[in-house]
Formats: C-alpha cells, structure tokens, sequence
C-alpha cells in the first residue's frame, strides 16, 4: 500500500510540474526574449530604423470622424429681447492621429518597444450648410458668422478629443495603424525580434534611440 501511496504521490507531482510548465512557459518566453543579449544587434538596429522613420513620417493619421449638427446663436438687447438669432447645420470633419516625432523607442533585449502619445486631432473642419437668420433689428455680419463657426468648431474638437480620451477603440486604431506602417518600414526582419506597443503615459521617460 505505501508503495502505491508513493508512486502515486510522485504522478501526482511530475503531472503538477508538467503543467505549471506548460502555464508559465509563455511567460518564460518573454522574459527570456526579453532579457536575452542581442548578440546579433538585430534589435538595436530595428530601432534605429524605427527612430529615423518615425522623425521623417512626422504624423500619422488613424481615423477620420465626422458628425453633424446645428449651430444656435441669439442676441438679446434692453427693452428689445431678442435683435438677432441664427440657426446653422454644419458637418464637422476630422483627422485624428499621432504625432510620430513624440513617439519614443525603448530597446531591452531583443524586444523593442514604441511608447505612443495620445492620439490627437491633426486637421479638423466645419462646414456650413443651410444658415436660417432673423436679424432684422440687427444685421448679422459675415464676421460675425465666421468667429460663430470657428468657436464652434473648437467646441466639436474639444467634446471629441473628451469623448475618445478613454476609449480603447481609438487605441486600437492607432496600434493597428503604426503597425502596419512599421511592417512596411522593415519589410523582412528578424523574427526573433518582438516589437510591443504602450502608452507613453503609462511608462517611465525613455529618451528615443539615436
């Protein structure tokens, strides 16, 4: 019976060995990429590649958005009330993307790693479209209108940027975007070199590769 208990016993364990293996070996494979010399200096010049290319590209765009709405303005005067008001559809447009000059590149073994910035809004616009106006008692001017629209254009990029501040689909464009951009920089590469993706925010000031 002890004999049993003691072959039993030692299963029991080689088969709680085998599978915390193959649990942590994922794991055991980054670290050891990560920390592994790059003896060949694959990495390293991957990340040169990088640095130069994301100076030279300057900005990328990963989305465009756009939305429409409605302008309302009112004026109001002593003893008059109202003396002008105006109403106007617009459609306001978009591009939002990274400045790539701002991205920094970390190197730690054979992982090299991109810190991206909040995405921003690169190019935006407002277009007017049917403009409804009672100003009889006073005329709206053509600047007037213009300052309407550009205050409210700076409203629509502010309530944009607010709402996409936290949200993951953006950071899935963007990663997606870049990414695609670097396999196009490198073209064939060394494959035992892991390229990653953070957010600047969240990690440690890296000066970006020379």
């Amino acid at each position: 019976m002890k004999t049993f208990l003691r072959w039993l016993a030692k299963l029991l364990t080689t088969a709680a060995a085998v599978l915390l293996t193959i649990v942590l070996l994922p794991y055991a494979s980054d670290l050891m990429t990560a920390y592994l010399p790059d003896l060949s200096g694959a990495a390293r010049n991957i990340s040169v590649t990088l640095s130069r290319n994301l100076q030279e590209t300057g900005r990328l765009e990963v989305m465009l958005a756009q939305e429409e709405g409605v302008l309302e303005s009112s004026t109001e005067a002593l003893f008059l009330g109202t003396v002008q008001k105006v109403s106007v559809q617009y459609i306001y447009r978009a591009s939002v993307g990274i400045d790539l000059t701002r991205v920094q590149v970390k190197v730690q073994g054979r992982v090299v790693t991109l810190l991206l910035p909040e995405p921003e809004i690169l190019n935006d616009s407002l277009e007017p479209g049917q403009i409804v106006r009672d100003d009889f008692w006073y005329p709206l001017t053509d600047t007037r209108l213009q300052k309407l629209i550009e205050d409210e254009k700076l409203r629509c990029r502010s309530r944009y940027l607010s709402e996409q501040a936290d949200s993951s689909l953006l950071w899935d464009y963007t990663v997606s975007a870049l990414s695609n951009t670097v396999a196009q920089w490198l073209g064939v590469h060394d494959e035992g070199v892991t390229i990653r993706y953070e957010r600047l925010a969240d990690s440690p000031a890296y000066p970006v590769t020379e």
